[in-house]
């Protein structure tokens, strides 16, 4: 993670021309122009320049941020808005006391202690053995559910799996800006790869994905399950009709391969919802101070669910999966993809 004054030429090369405004879920609720990219990138340079203060009312905007990309996407001068929002929430992180407060409780209590406890009960499988082989990194996912979907599915399409025992990849820490603990999460992973042969690497986590993306040492290819399964050609046939619907990860791009699937599974009726590729608003469940924002966000998603007619949403991120559970109060079922199609497909 970057320094914020590293950005300074970035940040300059904003062209001011508002298209992020066109894409940000918070501009469209807030009108703010605080809220978005080009607003805060103003604010940004200005504490470079030494002319602002990096202050809890500045803080206050760039918690706004979903951390989502949808900026990124449309940013005719291809800037990374979410690199540079994280470095600047590093700045504020460096004195912030109630920051580092929530990262202890994250770090401690959450993934040295609550995630630990929950792997001793999660449900883990033997892989069969092949030529090809794979090592698989499910995030805090397969530390709650196991490893048994992903060894299931891998298997039949002549794939073994190696599962070693990572740890969080270290996402929490870098939208936090806590630089020191991504660090350690970061170089803990990479350590515990070194012990493993030079093998691809699968996850079923899109934004476990996409982080460990980002540090990995070149040689390694990273892919989701999703591209494995598609390869293999592999098809599924459920055990009765379901219909769902699906709601896309941000941090995910070859959606064609999970569409894919889900057209191409007996018994199966998928209804595409509107916005399915628009941000669950996760980083807003912790925003309290925001509640009436990202309330306005969660019920436009849930809306969006009722209205494809469907009980179930399939997705493919943990933090997006507990997110859409929060805030279904029980009119509609959540689950992980992998996790719907190995426990309800029919057996041969």
């Amino acid at each position: 993670m970057k320094e914020l004054a590293e950005y300074k030429e970035v940040i300059h090369s904003c062209s001011k021309c508002g298209l992020c405004q066109a894409e940000c879920p918070i501009y469209q609720i807030t009108g703010n122009d605080c809220s978005v990219s080009r607003g805060q990138f103003i604010m940004l340079n200005g504490v470079i320049k030494g002319d602002l203060k990096m202050t809890k009312n500045l803080n206050k905007y760039l918690d706004l941020c979903l951390k989502c990309g949808a900026c990124s996407k449309f940013c005719p001068s291809g800037i990374d808005i979410v690199d540079v929002i994280a470095s600047a929430k590093a700045e504020y992180f460096k004195t912030s006391l109630w920051e580092k407060l929530i990262s202890f409780f994250q770090k401690y209590f959450i993934f040295e202690f609550g995630i630990k406890i929950l792997d001793l009960f999660s449900k883990k499988i033997k892989t069969k053995t092949y030529d090809k082989k794979v090592i698989y990194f499910g995030g805090c996912g397969s530390k709650l559910k196991g490893n048994k979907a992903v060894v299931e599915i891998l298997n039949a399409c002549n794939i073994e799996v190696i599962t070693p025992d990572f740890n969080c990849c270290g996402i929490p820490f870098y939208v936090r800006g806590d630089k020191n603990n991504f660090e350690k999460y970061r170089q803990d992973f990479i350590n515990k790869l070194s012990k493993y042969g030079n093998y691809e690497i699968v996850t079923t986590c899109a934004s476990c994905e996409k982080t460990i993306k980002s540090y990995l040492p070149k040689g390694y290819e990273v892919k989701n399950i999703y591209q494995y399964i598609k390869e293999n050609n592999l098809k599924f046939e459920l055990k009765a009709e379901e219909k769902v619907t699906f709601h896309k990860p941000c941090n995910i791009d070859n959606y064609n391969d999970i569409f894919w699937i889900l057209n191409n599974t007996k018994n199966l009726e998928y209804i595409e919802m509107k916005d399915f590729n628009k941000c669950c608003g996760l980083n807003g469940i912790t925003k309290f101070s925001q509640y009436k924002i990202f309330n306005q966000l969660f019920k436009q998603k849930k809306q969006n669910i009722k209205s494809s007619n469907t009980k179930i949403v399939l997705t493919s991120c943990l933090g997006c999966e507990a997110a859409l559970i929060l805030y279904s109060f029980a009119q509609y079922k959540v689950y992980d993809l992998i996790e719907f199609l190995n426990k309800n497909k029919k057996q041969n």
